[in-house]
């Protein structure tokens, strides 16, 4: 699983627009369809941005980094 797909995982889980999410996590919308587009140029996260992630959502860093649970 990439780094698109536990993003988007995240999103769709919580019934959340990428728009919504990117308010919630603070960074602009167009990252976030960078982040998770089928052409995503970006395939790392700052482990800042996804432990953010991981305390608003309840997911755990590590897995939203690199899928390790």
């Amino acid at each position: 699983m990439t780094l698109a797909d536990r993003l988007n995982k995240i999103i769709a889980e919580q019934n959340l627009s990428k728009r919504e999410f990117a308010k919630h996590i603070g960074v602009s919308e167009n990252y976030i369809y960078t982040l998770t587009g089928k052409t995503n140029k970006i395939s790392t996260l700052s482990p800042s941005l996804a432990k953010v992630i991981a305390f608003e959502f309840g997911y755990d860093a590590n897995w939203i980094l690199n899928g390790d649970k």
